[in-house]
Protein backbone atom coordinates (compact mmCIF):
# COMPACT_ATOMS: atom_id res chain seq x y z
CA UNK A 1 0.00 0.00 0.00
CA UNK A 2 1.12 3.55 -0.60
CA UNK A 3 1.04 6.48 2.21
CA UNK A 4 -2.15 7.39 0.29
CA UNK A 5 -4.23 4.25 0.63
CA UNK A 6 -2.69 3.78 4.27
CA UNK A 7 -4.11 6.90 5.63
CA UNK A 8 -7.27 6.04 3.65
CA UNK A 9 -7.49 2.84 5.32
CA UNK A 10 -7.27 4.32 8.73
CA UNK A 11 -9.51 6.78 8.17
CA UNK A 12 -11.98 4.53 6.93
CA UNK A 13 -11.72 1.84 9.75
CA UNK A 14 -11.55 4.90 11.91
CA UNK A 15 -15.60 6.09 10.52
CA UNK A 16 -16.38 1.85 11.15
CA UNK A 17 -15.94 2.08 14.59
CA UNK A 18 -17.45 5.10 15.39
CA UNK A 19 -20.58 3.95 13.28
CA UNK A 20 -20.63 0.75 15.19
CA UNK A 21 -20.80 2.87 19.01
CA UNK A 22 -23.69 4.97 17.74
CA UNK A 23 -21.37 8.04 16.46
CA UNK A 24 -21.64 10.38 13.95
CA UNK A 25 -18.54 10.60 11.94
CA UNK A 26 -18.12 12.58 8.90
CA UNK A 27 -14.91 13.02 6.74
CA UNK A 28 -13.93 16.22 5.89
CA UNK A 29 -12.31 15.25 2.81
CA UNK A 30 -9.36 17.39 3.07
CA UNK A 31 -11.02 20.38 3.21
CA UNK A 32 -9.83 21.18 6.44
CA UNK A 33 -7.00 21.46 7.46
CA UNK A 34 -5.52 19.07 10.31
CA UNK A 35 -9.00 17.70 10.90
CA UNK A 36 -10.44 14.26 8.99
CA UNK A 37 -13.06 13.50 10.91
CA UNK A 38 -15.70 15.36 12.39
CA UNK A 39 -17.75 13.23 15.47
CA UNK A 40 -21.04 14.10 16.52
CA UNK A 41 -22.86 12.18 19.44
CA UNK A 42 -26.04 13.38 18.86
CA UNK A 43 -27.48 12.26 22.41
CA UNK A 44 -25.15 15.36 23.64
CA UNK A 45 -25.01 17.74 21.04
CA UNK A 46 -21.40 17.70 20.87
CA UNK A 47 -19.20 17.71 18.33
CA UNK A 48 -15.47 16.83 18.18
CA UNK A 49 -12.52 16.68 15.89
CA UNK A 50 -10.20 13.79 15.30
CA UNK A 51 -7.15 13.93 12.97
CA UNK A 52 -6.36 10.29 12.02
CA UNK A 53 -2.45 9.04 11.72
CA UNK A 54 -2.04 5.73 10.56
CA UNK A 55 1.27 3.71 10.27
CA UNK A 56 1.87 -0.19 9.35
CA UNK A 57 5.08 -0.33 11.19
CA UNK A 58 5.40 -2.99 13.63
CA UNK A 59 6.48 -2.08 17.26
CA UNK A 60 9.92 -0.65 17.66
CA UNK A 61 12.73 -0.59 20.03
CA UNK A 62 14.38 3.01 20.39
CA UNK A 63 17.80 2.98 22.47
CA UNK A 64 16.91 6.36 23.61
CA UNK A 65 13.78 4.70 25.66
CA UNK A 66 15.15 1.71 27.13
CA UNK A 67 14.04 -1.59 26.11
CA UNK A 68 10.09 -0.97 25.79
CA UNK A 69 8.80 -1.28 22.12
CA UNK A 70 7.05 0.95 21.17
CA UNK A 71 4.57 1.92 18.55
CA UNK A 72 5.57 5.19 16.53
CA UNK A 73 4.04 7.61 14.27
CA UNK A 74 5.70 10.32 12.32
CA UNK A 75 4.29 14.23 13.55
CA UNK A 76 5.31 17.50 12.56
CA UNK A 77 6.99 20.46 14.34
CA UNK A 78 3.05 22.31 14.09
CA UNK A 79 1.52 19.60 16.18
CA UNK A 80 3.44 20.59 19.18
CA UNK A 81 1.49 23.99 19.55
CA UNK A 82 -1.99 22.01 18.97
CA UNK A 83 -4.15 22.39 22.08
CA UNK A 84 -7.67 22.28 21.69
CA UNK A 85 -10.16 20.63 24.16
CA UNK A 86 -12.29 19.17 20.97
CA UNK A 87 -9.66 17.45 18.65
CA UNK A 88 -8.05 14.07 19.22
CA UNK A 89 -5.86 12.18 17.53
CA UNK A 90 -6.40 8.54 16.48
CA UNK A 91 -3.19 6.32 15.90
CA UNK A 92 -3.99 3.66 14.42
CA UNK A 93 -1.91 0.71 13.46
CA UNK A 94 -3.00 -1.27 10.42
CA UNK A 95 -1.36 -5.10 10.71
CA UNK A 96 -2.65 -7.94 8.84
CA UNK A 97 -5.21 -7.26 6.04
CA UNK A 98 -7.29 -9.74 8.41
CA UNK A 99 -6.96 -8.63 11.60
CA UNK A 100 -8.82 -5.90 13.22
CA UNK A 101 -6.24 -2.47 13.70
CA UNK A 102 -5.26 -1.08 17.07
CA UNK A 103 -6.92 2.47 17.54
CA UNK A 104 -5.24 4.59 20.23
CA UNK A 105 -7.50 7.80 21.05
CA UNK A 106 -5.12 10.61 22.47
CA UNK A 107 -6.06 14.23 23.50
CA UNK A 108 -4.06 17.19 21.18
CA UNK A 109 -2.68 18.19 24.51
CA UNK A 110 -0.95 15.15 25.41
CA UNK A 111 0.29 14.88 21.54
CA UNK A 112 1.83 18.71 21.49
CA UNK A 113 3.22 18.18 24.95
CA UNK A 114 4.83 14.67 24.17
CA UNK A 115 6.11 16.03 20.71
CA UNK A 116 7.71 18.95 22.13
CA UNK A 117 9.46 17.22 25.50
CA UNK A 118 10.80 14.08 23.10
CA UNK A 119 11.79 16.08 20.17
CA UNK A 120 14.14 18.17 22.45
CA UNK A 121 14.97 14.95 24.93
CA UNK A 122 16.08 13.71 21.46
CA UNK A 123 17.98 16.90 20.45
CA UNK A 124 19.83 16.67 24.01
CA UNK A 125 20.79 13.53 23.81
CA UNK A 126 23.01 13.53 21.15
CA UNK A 127 26.71 13.29 21.44
CA UNK A 128 27.38 16.01 18.88
CA UNK A 129 24.90 18.83 18.09
CA UNK A 130 23.03 17.83 15.05
CA UNK A 131 20.44 20.37 13.11
CA UNK A 132 17.09 20.35 14.28
CA UNK A 133 14.17 19.16 12.22
CA UNK A 134 10.66 19.81 11.62
CA UNK A 135 9.89 15.80 12.38
CA UNK A 136 8.64 14.88 14.97
CA UNK A 137 7.53 11.23 16.84
CA UNK A 138 4.94 10.06 18.97
CA UNK A 139 5.45 6.79 20.94
CA UNK A 140 2.80 4.39 22.84
CA UNK A 141 3.95 1.62 24.55
CA UNK A 142 2.89 -1.39 23.44
CA UNK A 143 1.53 -1.82 26.80
CA UNK A 144 -0.24 1.20 26.76
CA UNK A 145 -0.03 2.01 30.52
CA UNK A 146 -2.22 5.37 29.53
CA UNK A 147 -5.20 3.72 28.79
CA UNK A 148 -5.47 5.01 24.84
CA UNK A 149 -6.58 1.73 23.18
CA UNK A 150 -9.98 1.65 22.36
CA UNK A 151 -10.86 4.92 23.90
CA UNK A 152 -13.68 5.62 22.54
CA UNK A 153 -15.68 6.83 25.44
CA UNK A 154 -13.68 9.85 24.79
CA UNK A 155 -16.50 11.06 22.17
CA UNK A 156 -19.51 9.76 24.87
CA UNK A 157 -21.43 7.27 25.63
CA UNK A 158 -22.33 4.58 22.89
CA UNK A 159 -25.92 4.11 22.51
CA UNK A 160 -27.47 0.15 23.21
CA UNK A 161 -28.62 -0.52 19.89
CA UNK A 162 -24.98 0.01 18.35
CA UNK A 163 -23.44 -2.50 20.74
Amino acid sequence: MDKTQIGLAGEYYVLAQLAQRGLVGALTLGHTKGIDILVSDSKYKTLFRVEVKTTIKKPQHESLFGKTAFYTWTMSKKHETIKDDRLYYCFVNLSKSDELPKFFIVPSKTVASYVKSQHNRWLNSRKSKVQDTTMRRFRIAVDDPDGYLMNWKTFGKPSKKAL
